[in-house]
């Protein structure tokens, strides 16, 4: 665990997919108030599945799909008011990015985000498409294949970046989540 003035990381190893979905439901299950989750890595390596599970943990009943051609898919959480927004931004181009932005309503959602009466949680993948866009405070988790242990294909290093007050804090309320609720037996911090 590495932590530092401005931003608070921490490494999870996760070795299925199944176990990348308990790691979103759990965060699902800890998010108390509106946050942006920007997510990053490459094709196939466990964003969508992530946000699969956080929707389950926030209580979404509806079947979570990539929004990759409609680029936001919003999912009503039934216990309030709240909503996923799940966003997709592999698709936009670089020269408009800007205006394809605020052309989808993001700044709207940012904003809505921010309204600490409704915990609207936005997921963003490929968000280091959007990161000079997003506020400031909002927790980033990066999506590797595990190089030093090549030979489980389905093992991920998960780095959840924190960038402020209230990132930080939900990434330090799912870690005693975590303590407590042991995941999976290969689940490594």
């Amino acid at each position: 665990m590495l932590t530092t003035p401005n931003c608070r990381c921490i490494t999870i190893i996760s070795s299925s997919p199944s176990e990348t979905q308990t790691l979103g439901v759990l965060l699902g299950q800890t998010i108390c108030q509106g946050i942006v989750i920007g997510l990053m890595g490459e094709l196939g390596a466990g964003k969508t599945t992530f946000t699969q599970g956080l929707a389950k943990g926030l209580g979404v009943q509806a079947r979570i799909t990539s929004p990759t051609f409609t680029l936001v898919n919003e999912y009503r959480v039934p216990t309030d008011a709240a909503r996923l927004f799940h966003v997709d931004s592999y698709r936009l181009a670089d020269e408009a990015l800007a205006d394809q932005v605020y052309d989808l309503g993001m700044d709207e959602l940012f904003d809505a985000v921010e309204d600490d009466s409704v915990p609207h949680v936005i997921a963003i993948e490929w968000a280091d498409r959007l990161v000079d866009l997003l506020p400031a405070d909002r927790l980033m988790i990066q999506f590797r294949y595990n190089n030093e242990r090549t030979f489980l294909a389905d093992e991920r290093m998960l780095i959840f970046r924190a960038t402020g007050t209230h990132s930080r804090a939900l990434l330090s309320a799912l870690m005693k989540k975590m303590r407590h609720e042991r995941p999976s037996p290969g689940c490594e911090v």
